[in-house]
């Protein structure tokens, strides 16, 4: 297996940083559309297990500097996992996206020391507020 962890997390910091459901939505579009793909060696494994150890250990090298992936990279990742790769997996991996994602969780928890979860597209999405002087003005 050989994922293409520079074409997946591409543009990694401004895709972890989102204001608006629009935005959210038009990336995760984007996501879907381009870098979905790469991610078949891991949806389709018949050992999820391994193969999230393999994608975490490439992001670990592409990612660390001095043996260590750094703080505010690690902050991107983990935002760029629970927006865009774990949405992505429940939305279109069906009945085995829940082990999908749980294997994936818990490499990742591992190799990297966090402590991070999963959600859907759908509830994501409907966490946006829109914000006027900093008082929530609706969900749209």
């Amino acid at each position: 297996m050989a994922f293409n962890i520079n074409k997946i997390f591409e543009g990694l910091e401004p895709f972890s940083k989102i204001s608006t459901k629009k935005e959210y939505e038009n990336r995760m579009n984007t996501f879907l559309s381009e870098r979905y793909v790469y991610l078949k060696d891991l949806v389709g494994a018949a050992d999820v297990s391994a193969a999230s150890e393999e994608f975490c250990d490439g992001v670990h090298e592409e990612f660390k500097k001095f043996g260590k992936v750094r703080l505010g990279n690690l902050m991107n990742l983990n935002y760029f996992l629970i927006y865009y790769i774990f949405p992505a997996i429940l939305k279109n991996e069906g009945e085995r996206a829940t082990a999908i994602c749980d294997a994936l969780k818990n490499v990742w928890n591992s190799r990297f020391k966090c402590n991070i979860n999963y959600t859907d597209y759908d509830s994501l999405m409907a966490g946006f507020q829109n914000r006027i002087l900093g008082v929530p003005v609706g969900n749209d």
